[in-house]
């Protein structure tokens, strides 16, 4: 068993959630590290997807999550306040400006075929967007 004076050195590490907000599907990306956005699931657009996404980021212990938004589409801002309201966490909106297109390209140069990227693209989409807000936050702290 550790020392008690190691275990109090230790930095807990938590998870931000990256969100691909889709009118069919959303993307769902994470960063255990805060340097490193993964690819993670895709949910359906139905139901209570807010529920589902402030479950999965009390399972996974995230303190953040960053939503993806096109600029001035206020249903962006709306399911952003609803799952802050919701998770009682942390809602960052971030541009999402051509992260699809990129996500795309990325699957494609990895070899990936035609219909596996189709299914993966939005989790892929979340993961640019997730990975662009953590070069930002990088960039700021240093």
């Amino acid at each position: 068993m550790p020392h008690a004076s190691c275990r109090s050195n230790r930095i807990a590490l938590v998870a931000i959630i990256g969100i691909d907000f889709g009118a069919k599907r959303i993307g769902i990306a994470i960063s255990d590290s805060g340097q490193i956005a993964t690819p993670h699931s895709v949910i359906r657009n139905e139901g209570d997807v807010v529920g589902k996404l402030a479950a999965l980021g009390e399972q996974l212990g995230a303190e953040l999550f960053v939503v993806g938004i096109a600029r001035g589409e206020q249903r962006f801002k709306d399911f952003g306040d609803r799952l802050r309201q919701k998770s009682c966490k942390e809602v960052v909106l971030w541009d999402e400006a051509l992260t699809t297109v990129e996500a795309a390209e990325q699957l494609r140069a990895a070899g990936r075929k035609r219909r596996d990227a189709e299914r993966e693209i939005d989790m892929h989409a979340a993961a640019v967007i997730l990975q662009s807000f953590l070069d930002d936050r990088a960039r700021r702290a240093s």
